[in-house]
């Protein structure tokens, strides 16, 4: 604006020169065809009239204005081809500063332009990372449920790993009564082999004295048959002696005998009666032994069926916290290389590499593994 106006006034100060200039030249035709009358022809007439003392200053007057007007006429054409020179530079400038002034409008609009097109694709690019960091908040927010919820499941297992180690000690304190038990069965099984052994041998002496009873029988019988042979062979006098002294005799030894064979019969009873006693008694103190080892097998079973759920239960609670561990180590590193990725982009990465930060390996792991979450929850 100041270089237009700057040549809008020398402009109008040059046509003003020339305006000037073209009025003094009028101006100085005019007083020399004034002159012109004041010629020496015409003087010739009139020098007798006039006297040539009062025309002298008025010549030199007149010579002196024609060589300051001619000076004058000299600077101001000197004056006009500068203010010319002057004008043409000027207008060749300002030619000049017409073009570079398009130049820099074209150059401006260009720029404008450009400034467009960025300020769309920053606006663009702005969108994409505020849904990025929107999507990396949901991330920072689904890993603190994910680590929450991993302190829950490591809560549970060390509480589960707590209650197998109970159990394992009550397997321990168990095992230890059942080999206390074992031991006692083993000591009344040894208890009942001995007092087998010796119902075998009370058997056995019964046996023998029943044998031995009955070889007295026989006996006493062959001594009688035989005493009435003898009897019958020594004739009647010695029969009649003989018959007294049986009759003394026998009835004795018959009261002895049959006294002793009672005496004897009751033994055998009593002891029969004891051994029957005994007998059962020892097959009822088995029988409860048995069903003791029987309950304690069971519970021995069941005790080892607790500790292997148990152990199944920690091991897969363990596998769990491994795996939500890992998960959270990728999800970590997931979101750190996310958030270099935007820290990166948000440095002035270009179109391009958002596209392909979208299509990134550890975006799609990122969500992978967010879709294994949710079917893992989905499945829990």
């Amino acid at each position: 604006m100041l270089g237009r106006r700057q040549r809008d006034s020398q402009v109008g100060f040059a046509q003003q020169l020339f305006v000037r200039t073209g009025c003094v030249t009028q101006h100085l035709m005019s007083i020399s065809e004034k002159s012109l009358p004041c010629s020496p022809s015409s003087s010739s007439s009139s020098l007798s009239s006039m006297s040539v003392q009062e025309f002298d200053p008025l010549l030199k007057d007149l010579n002196e204005k024609k060589q300051s007007f001619r000076r004058n006429v000299v600077s101001l054409a000197s004056e006009l081809k500068e203010a010319r020179n002057r004008l043409a530079s000027q207008e060749q400038s300002f030619v000049k500063e017409t073009l570079t002034r398009q130049e820099a409008q074209m150059k401006a609009k260009n720029l404008e332009e450009e400034i467009g097109r960025l300020q769309k694709r920053l606006e663009h690019r702005n969108e994409k990372l505020e849904a990025s960091a929107s999507t990396a908040e949901k991330y920072l927010m689904e890993l603190d449920g994910l680590r929450s919820q991993l302190a829950t499941t490591q809560a549970t297992a060390d509480a589960s790993a707590a209650s197998a180690q109970s159990a394992h000690l009550q397997c321990l304190a168990l095992l230890k009564e059942l080999d206390e038990k074992n031991c006692s069965l083993k000591e009344q099984d040894d208890r009942v082999i001995r007092l087998g052994e010796q119902l075998d041998n009370l058997q056995k002496d019964l046996q023998a004295r029943e044998f031995s009873q009955k070889q007295l029988k026989d006996e006493v019988l062959r001594i009688e048959h035989d005493i009435m042979q003898a009897v019958a062979k020594a004739g009647v006098n010695k029969d009649c002696e003989l018959r007294k002294i049986l009759d003394e005799v026998s009835p004795k030894n018959i009261e002895k005998i049959n006294k002793l064979l009672v005496a004897k019969d009751e033994e055998i009873a009593k002891l029969r009666d004891e051994i029957r006693v005994m007998s059962a008694h020892w097959k009822l103190k088995t029988k409860e032994f048995e069903s003791q080892l029987e309950k304690q097998r069971r519970a021995d079973q069941e005790l080892k069926k607790r500790v292997l759920k148990l152990e199944f239960c920690l091991q897969e609670a363990r596998s769990q916290t491994r795996k939500l561990q890992r998960m959270g180590e990728r999800r970590d590193k997931a979101l750190k290389e996310l958030k270099d990725q935007l820290q990166q982009g948000g440095g002035g990465a270009s179109a391009a590499e958002s596209q392909n930060f979208w299509e990134s390996s550890g975006f799609k792991i990122v969500v992978s593994m967010s879709m294994l979450i949710l079917v893992v929850f989905s499945k829990r």
